[in-house]
């Protein structure tokens, strides 16, 4: 009887372990590009395989969830030198419901286009916009956690607490971008809340707010140097023609003071903006083509000095660019891009780059 007990009780663990093996699953894939950049479109340009991705994901049951990017920038680190091995997101995620989700770990903040969409293919030009580069800090990783969801048809939201930055590397040519933290070995003395909303409701049209505040002096006496960032930003497809726009500003409070505490030059105040139109004409030249050819132009303007205390501000951080290229995508997933670019700048100076690049991701 106890042998019959025992098997009973073996083939009911048995299969219960076969069941949950059932509802687990592993995702594997990946991203990654090599870009041609030219200074000027004449002096000897240099190759470099910017980024490689992978991503790993695993599905434990129907709700819970592991996703991660580990990245790796310019093929390898030699010397402690040269590129970088990093974990860009690495967070467990809990999807109650349609409307409520958790997520904890490491976490994109939400703010802008690019940081969370940052896969090559799903952007026009070589390199991402320089307005989500200095004022939007991408790509910007911290650890944290927060809430998600779509509570209705055509509306979603976010909003996570995270690592704050730190103001002691705040410049006045990047703003915040080297005060990230990257969820290595983070002080979680400045807590920050950073959160998003998008509304899709209309067919082909996807309208995005976005921010970020907190403190950033680790609690230091000469003030909390509060940052507060605000974006919003629009993605329009009709048929072949596209249309990008965002904007952004930021805002540091005892900007003065962080600078005389750490002999900085940050500004108060900083913003930018850009603007982005595309038209897919594979079809004028080959009707039966599932690749798609998109001229494009971006027009941006950004000030990382726009208001400031205590000195006066730089006109070379007072910036405009435009880039004119094209995106061929044989696949949806795949790109190959080619675009020049045109920087220019209050101080008078200007410079010009030819880049070329190829991107894929899968999943």
């Amino acid at each position: 009887m106890s042998r019959i007990l025992v098997a009973l009780i073996l083939a009911t663990t048995l299969s219960t372990a076969a069941l949950r093996a059932q509802e687990e699953s592993t995702t594997l894939g990946g991203y990654g590009e090599l870009h041609y950049n030219e200074p000027d479109g004449s002096a000897a340009g240099t190759l470099d395989f910017h980024r490689f991705v992978l991503f790993i994901g695993h599905s434990f049951n129907e709700r819970l969830s592991f996703k991660s990017e580990l990245e790796v920038e310019h093929t390898k680190i030699e010397g402690g030198t040269g590129g970088e091995v990093a974990l860009e997101q690495a967070y467990l995620d809990y999807h109650a419901s349609e409307g409520f989700g958790l997520r904890a770990g490491i976490l994109l903040p939400p703010v802008g286009i690019i940081n969370q969409y940052h896969e090559p293919p799903t952007f026009h030009g070589v390199e991402r916009p320089n307005v989500e580069r200095v004022i939007i800090p991408t790509t910007w990783r911290e650890a944290g956690a927060g809430i998600y969801g779509r509570p209705t048809p055509g509306v979603s939201y976010q909003l996570y607490v995270v690592a704050g930055l730190r103001a002691k590397d705040f410049t006045g040519d990047e703003g915040i971008r080297e005060g990230r933290q990257e969820a290595a070995e983070s002080t979680p003395v400045n807590p920050s809340l950073t959160g998003r909303i998008d509304y899709t409701a209309v067919a082909g049209l996807r309208l995005g707010g976005s921010f970020f505040a907190g403190n950033s002096t680790e609690g230091a006496s000469f003030g909390g140097g509060m940052v507060t960032l605000l974006s919003g930003d629009l993605q329009y497809d009709a048929g072949r023609f596209s249309l990008r726009a965002l904007g952004a500003t930021a805002s540091i409070a005892d900007a003065e003071a962080i600078n005389l505490a750490y002999g900085n030059d940050v500004a108060d105040r900083l913003y930018g903006f850009y603007v982005e139109g595309a038209y897919d004409v594979m079809p004028l030249l080959c009707a039966e083509s599932e690749a798609s050819l998109s001229p494009f132009i971006r027009y941006e303007k950004y000030n990382t000095q726009a208001s400031v205390t205590g000195f006066t501000a730089s006109p070379v951080n007072d910036r405009h660019d435009i880039t004119v290229g094209a995106t061929l995508r044989p696949t949806y997933n795949t790109a190959v891009k080619v675009d020049y670019q045109f920087f220019d700048n209050a101080a008078g100076s200007d410079a010009k780059a030819l880049n070329l690049g190829i991107g894929y991701f899968f999943n």
